[in-house]
């Protein structure tokens, strides 16, 4: 009678140590764990600095030409940088020799390092375009310049694709001046390239969930060159800021 009894204690303490644990909070088993904080901050005090902390320069224009990111756009430099803690050009730049025809397509890569992207995340940068003199107008003009901010969400890929084609980069997520609107000293377009250093911020938005990838700055100006839209742009002071950091 005894073992009868004890048998059914050990079975009632069984079952109720299973409604105990079955109670337990094991939530942590299914959440997705904080992405570790990825922001940095890039001055592109010199090119070589940058190349060596993971950035990639691509000229993929069709047909391209011998224009490539670099220091201070050219030399010398375009214009003075936005921030400078050098000696140096302290920002980088390209123009409209990214072509090598008169009226071709500028596609000129800025990529960043391999990072983990989230929704949140921003993206905060400097840029502003290169005015030339045009003796038709008599005036100064950058030609119409245009820039897009696009992701690359497949991983540590580098394909920014050829002409028209961005790759890998799928996602863009911001851009200035896509209808290529010229600005002139006479005639400032608000809806031009900026002339002067100007702050722009693009937020990643429209992701499943946290991704490894890289995002990328693409200086893209269709019938651009010697005879065509395009005069030249820089970028500096560029900080990546990771949502809840």
């Amino acid at each position: 009678m005894k073992k009868i009894i004890l048998s059914k204690l050990l079975i009632a303490g069984s079952i109720a140590l299973l409604l105990f644990q079955s109670c337990k909070d094991d939530s942590y088993l299914t959440k997705i764990p904080p992405v570790p904080d990825q922001s940095f901050h890039e001055e592109f005090d010199t090119a070589s600095a940058a190349l060596s902390r993971g950035w990639k320069f691509i000229n993929a224009s069709e047909p391209m030409g011998s224009g490539v990111w670099q220091d201070g756009g050219s030399i010398p430099p375009f214009f003075n940088a936005f921030s400078n803690n050098g000696s140096n050009a302290g920002f980088l730049g390209v123009d409209y020799l990214s072509t090598s025809a008169t009226q071709g397509i500028i596609n000129n890569w800025l990529v960043s390092p391999l990072l983990i992207m989230q929704n949140g995340d921003k993206i905060i940068f400097y840029t502003r375009a290169v005015q030339l003199y045009d003796s038709t107008l008599a005036d100064t003009t950058d030609f119409g310049n245009s820039l897009q901010v696009r992701l690359n969400t497949t991983g540590d890929s580098t394909n920014v694709g050829t002409g028209l084609d961005p790759g890998n980069f799928t996602k863009g997520i911001f851009s200035i001046n896509p209808q290529l609107i010229y600005s002139s000293v006479i005639s400032l377009d608000p809806a031009a390239y900026p002339s002067q250093w100007t702050r722009f911020e693009a937020i990643i938005s429209g992701l499943n969930s946290s991704v490894k990838g890289r995002f990328a700055f693409r200086y893209f100006v269709k019938n651009g060159g010697s005879n065509g839209n395009g005069s030249g742009i820089g970028i500096d002071a560029v900080s990546y800021k990771s949502a809840g950091y």
